[in-house]
């Protein structure tokens, strides 16, 4: 009588998936079975930007059931070493350097194909495609053109008033994209109002003079939405979106949970040219303070750092936020989690972070000093995700009512 691992065998190499789309920020747990016992397979994964597609490929000797479990095996030799799930997603390197865009147009209802394929003695035995989405599919998306704001509006499908978070962008300006993490907290429960403020549409070219009372029309907005529940509101930015964030913390009681990812704990000048020497302001004034009074704020204050950050020092600034709300007695949950290996551009998990340290700046198109290497950001950015989640539902979505 056959074994069952013969059985298996017998049927031919395969690939079992649990489902065929998932979130960019899902895990996939990549498993091949039906292969020969102890056999080198090298396993490639093609996808993402239409226009210049990533490729990663991993060599994984079978099992004595031939079979290969990515979530629990190392690959031999590969473009990641060591037991990593995803690790042939962030170790994805474009087939054209130079060629076109690492990540596609931010389209928040489109889903893009990603194939695995597995090579035994140079013959494709095996092959399936996953649909990955910046959004899950039952999110109401809303574009936002009112009271002079610029955003996106992300609403969970169920009724009733959900909590939510105004998500900002950083130096580069723009529309915070769906792949950000925008999409990510919005496929989790939350309403999320992506707030562009600079770089974008009709808004002003650079940061520069940007008033902050912008921010306050926006929350403004926010709470005023059927499906918010206004007494259960955050903000999430990095780089320049998390000093924004923290200022608008300090004069904005109403909201109740600050996330800063590469966070800063003063005021800096505008960006990026040498005339925007003033990068917000408050009641037509420069906002210049030589430290920002993060006491002011009313609810849980969440940090992310890279202690090889190459743009400012996040990691420093980061502990000097907690020192400062120690030494004041805060009385709000704090956490600050600061990774070796890591530079300034942890984010949402499981995209490629080998084009970390050839960033060009979208206004000036300089190459940016990110920091940290491949490896180290994308165990930031998933360790730090998975916390943050865990933050916000602990601390602003199962908020007691009376807060």
């Amino acid at each position: 009588m056959a074994s069952a691992a013969s059985a298996r065998q017998d049927a031919g190499p395969r690939f079992e998936l649990p489902r065929d789309s998932f979130l960019i920020d899902e895990q996939i747990p990549i498993v091949l079975e039906g292969v020969p016992s102890h056999a080198p397979v090298a396993i490639e994964l093609r996808g993402g930007s239409r226009q210049n597609p990533q490729v990663s490929q991993a060599i994984f000797a079978a099992d004595d059931a031939g079979r290969i479990d990515a979530t629990k095996m190392a690959p031999v030799s590969g473009s990641y070493s060591g037991v990593d799930a995803m690790g042939l997603f962030w170790s994805a390197k474009p087939q054209h350097p130079g060629a076109g865009p690492l990540e596609p147009n931010d389209e928040p209802g489109a889903g893009l194909p990603w194939t695995l394929s597995a090579r035994l003695d140079e013959k494709v035995v095996a092959e399936t495609t996953v649909i990955r989405r910046a959004v899950d599919p039952s999110v109401k998306i809303t574009r936002v053109r009112d009271r002079g704001l610029v955003a996106t509006f992300y609403e969970p499908a169920d009724s009733g008033r959900h909590p939510a978070m105004i998500v900002l962008t950083g130096s580069g300006g723009g529309m915070p994209p769906a792949a950000g993490p925008a999409g990510g907290l919005a496929s989790r429960g939350y309403a999320v109002l992506a707030l562009a403020y600079f770089n974008y549409e009709r808004l002003p070219p650079t940061l520069s003079n940007i008033p902050l009372e912008y921010f306050g029309t926006a929350l403004q907005w926010l709470a005023a939405q059927p499906s918010v529940d206004p007494a259960r509101i955050g903000v999430l930015g990095g780089s320049r979106g998390a000093e924004l964030a923290l200022l608008l913390g300090v004069l904005y009681p109403h909201l109740h949970a600050v996330a800063a990812f590469e966070p800063s704990n003063r005021v800096w000048r505008g960006c990026c040219d040498p005339f925007s020497t003033v990068a917000w302001t408050l009641d037509r004034q420069p906002v210049a303070l030589a430290e920002i009074p993060i006491e002011k704020i009313q609810g849980a204050v969440f940090l992310v750092s890279g202690k090889d950050d190459g743009v400012w020092d996040s990691s420093g600034m980061g502990d000097a936020i907690v020192d400062r709300l120690k030494r004041n007695h805060f009385a709000y949950p704090v956490r600050h989690l600061s990774y070796p290996h890591t530079g300034h551009a942890i984010g949402r998990p499981y995209t490629t972070t080998e084009n970390i340290n050839n960033l060009h700046h979208p206004l000036t198109g300089r190459v940016i000093n990110i920091g940290g290497n491949p490896a180290g950001t994308a165990h930031a950015r998933e360790d730090s995700w998975r916390e943050l989640l865990a933050f916000l539902d602990t601390n602003l979505k199962h908020l007691p009512p009376q807060q």
